[in-house]
């Protein structure tokens, strides 16, 4: 090709994102044939749910725009002079795992009601609460007024909904309104603006996919490796589910025309070897809005602190902000290393060597440190362990920094799993330790102590924490038995050390390998 025409192919090449893709080339035979077996997997594990639950989660979501249309209109009709004469509007918006279309059997909906001015965020913790609680349907009904992003949480007919409140600056909101559109934050409190913010990352991020079919397909085989790996928390430090699809949209960008199977294996190759903290990014970040300053000083990259995240990975919408802020050194490595073992799980099933069976399946936590520390909750009653394990988990990261700080520890390695032994009212966590070559003792009472103290601080401004128990201690592996189970200490494939004469024989990428059989990943097209 002449340099004369390799411009003008250049030329006319469309660009997704903020860079040139880096391969178009189109889906080989074995690529369409490992994608048909990889949907077999994603549906033997349940990645999928059955029609009956969609039919469902439509129904509940059709329920709650119907009742908060009529709530908003009660309100306005009550509180404006002329309220009984318009419609006021008003809905309830998915996002997250259900509006990007790769929920999974038994996962929440995530859902936020879209209000006008005169409807407060009281109203929706006063009289639409009341409303709810009189349903028979809602079960379980929690609310949090004085949380970061303050939200209600219920179920409803058996489907768990997470509900938030946004407080537009309209007297009126039309059906179609464009929650993308950036002048609507204008006026917003703070609160509406985070409530809001999940709603327009998702409707920007599908608007950035060049084919939104790959995509979902491609992020629901990453979401179960994540899981099943142990990365995938954002309160407790690793990635979640927002910035797993913020990475497989920007796979899709450099690899436009590429299979789910293809793009699954370009997610690992690109992120196990980025130059991080460089940050990636979609699409280009807003420029200053002198007419919105309070929101613009909210936009990653304006502070100093920024500077601080080692794996920024940005969000899309305005104010575009960092969804791995909480992620630490620790779970950086941790990451890093699931994903390029992932990579060379992939190369063996492109190379028939191995199945998408063993890419999902889970890596013993226990099998790959000496030393633990387990912290066991004891809260008496099941409703308390629910509420004290999630702000429990949530600080976790807190006692993950201090040991980051102690010279002598290289990794805290914090599996993000919950386990409950016996009963349902106590839960056990677990954080994996590898010391320094050179220590010979270690003493962890400082930071332990330190924790628990901030902790019980905290704690005390909350009803009900007050009979929760929390035990920290230190284990050896050997130890671990008085905890767990043997079944649940020996579930998973085990992790084999690197350089280890195991290692040596059986693989290279740290992980033993086991394939019964090595061609099962080829699947006809009749079985798609």
């Amino acid at each position: 090709m002449s340099s004369a025409s390799s411009a003008a192919a250049t030329t006319t090449t469309k660009i997704y994102g903020v860079s040139q893709p880096i391969s178009l080339a189109q889906p080989t035979p074995k690529d369409l044939s490992l994608t048909c077996s990889l949907l077999q997997e994603l549906k033997s594990v349940g990645s999928f749910e059955a029609k009956e639950e969609t039919t469902k989660r439509i129904q509940v979501l059709q329920f709650l725009n119907a009742t908060v249309k009529k709530w908003i209109q009660g309100i306005s009709s009550a509180r404006l002079p002329n309220g009984k004469f318009f419609e006021a509007g008003g809905q309830v918006v998915s996002f997250g795992s259900y509006r990007l279309g790769v929920h999974s059997s038994g996962g929440d909906i995530d859902s936020v009601v879209i209000a006008p001015r005169q409807v407060s965020r009281t109203d929706f913790f006063t009289s639409l609460k009341d409303i709810l609680i009189r349903n028979p349907n809602v079960k379980n009904l929690n609310a949090v007024e004085k949380a970061f992003v303050p939200i209600m949480t219920f179920e409803f007919a058996g489907v768990d909904v997470d509900l938030l409140f946004a407080r537009l600056d309209l007297a009126v909101i039309p059906d179609k309104i464009d929650l993308t559109d950036d002048n609507l934050l204008k006026n917003m409190d703070q609160e509406s603006v985070r409530s809001l913010n999940g709603v327009r990352v998702a409707e920007k991020l599908l608007q950035l996919v060049p084919n939104r079919e790959s995509f979902c397909m491609t992020l629901r085989a990453i979401k179960v490796w994540a899981k099943s790996h142990g990365v995938y928390s954002n309160a407790m430090g690793f990635f979640g589910g927002i910035t797993w699809a913020l990475l497989v949209a920007r796979t899709c960008q450099l690899y436009p025309n590429a299979s789910p199977s293809r793009l699954v294996q370009k997610v690992f190759y690109v992120f196990s070897t980025w130059n991080y903290p460089s940050p990636i990014v979609l699409c280009m970040p807003t420029r200053e809005r002198a007419d919105m300053l309070t929101l613009d000083n909210l936009c990653w990259g304006r502070n100093h602190a920024d500077r601080f995240h080692l794996m920024p990975i940005i969000t899309p919408a305005f104010p575009e902000q960092n969804s791995t802020h909480n992620v630490s050194r620790s779970t950086m490595e941790v990451i890093k290393k699931e994903m390029a073992d992932a990579l060379v799980i992939c190369n063996d099933i492109f190379d028939g060597k191995c199945d998408w069976k063993f890419l999902f399946e889970e890596v013993n936590f226990y099998s790959q440190y000496k030393h633990f520390v387990v912290m066991k909750l004891d809260a008496k009653k099941e409703e308390t362990e629910n509420s004290y394990g999630g702000f429990l988990e949530s600080r976790f990261r807190q006692l993950i920094g201090a040991f980051e700080r102690n010279r002598g520890i290289k990794m805290a390695h914090l599996n993000p799993k919950k386990c409950q032994p016996t009963s349902k009212a106590q839960s056990l966590w677990f954080i994996g330790l590898e010391f320094d070559d050179v220590v010979k003792n270690m003493d962890l009472t400082r930071e332990i102590d330190n924790f628990k103290w901030n902790l019980n601080v905290q704690a005390k401004q909350i009803a009900g924490f007050e009979e929760v128990e929390l035990d920290i201690s230190y284990a050896k592996r050997s130890q671990l038995i008085k905890y767990m189970p043997p079944a649940e200490l020996k579930k998973g494939r085990f992790f084999v050390a690197k350089g280890s004469a195991e290692d040596n024989k059986e693989n290279a990428g740290g992980l033993k390998r086991k394939c019964d059989n090595p061609m099962s990943s080829v699947v006809s097209k009749k079985q798609c």
